[in-house]
């Protein structure tokens, strides 16, 4: 299960980063659609996959009529943008329980952090660190 939660996490970010904000209802809907699982994950479950994500932020909420006529806020989610600028770096900013399997062989650990982070060629520290100045 570990390893279809780290492609769910990679896929969810990449989600975002394209559609940009989104309900977890949206996300399990977009997720459906791309049919890439053989079970959409649940929208509890779906809640606990991102919040375990750093690359994803809650942006605040948004209102949803039920069919019943009550009115509920959905927590709206989104990519880190201050972090994330491009899609490579989604890559490099994958938390090292989140990466595939070449990019296991291929991460390093972080001099300033002390995270297992896949890097480029001649990088000291991690896009993270470099980013938020830490």
């Amino acid at each position: 299960m570990a390893r279809n939660n780290g492609r769910l996490r990679r896929t969810v970010a990449e989600i975002l980063f394209h559609e940009g904000k989104m309900t977890r209802a949206a996300v399990a809907e977009r997720l459906h659609e791309m049919g890439l699982f053989r079970e959409v994950p649940s929208e509890s479950s779906l809640a606990a996959i991102i919040s375990k994500n750093a690359q994803i932020v809650s942006c605040g909420h948004e209102k949803v009529e039920l069919s019943n006529g009550s009115v509920v806020k959905n927590m709206v989610f989104d990519i880190d943008r201050e972090l994330i600028q491009s899609e490579e770096d989604l890559r490099y900013t994958l938390p090292y329980s989140s990466m595939s399997n070449a990019d296991k062989a291929k991460s390093v650990r972080c001099e300033q952090c002390k995270q297992m982070r896949l890097m480029k060629e001649g990088w000291s520290i991690c896009l993270p660190c470099s980013r938020r100045g830490v």
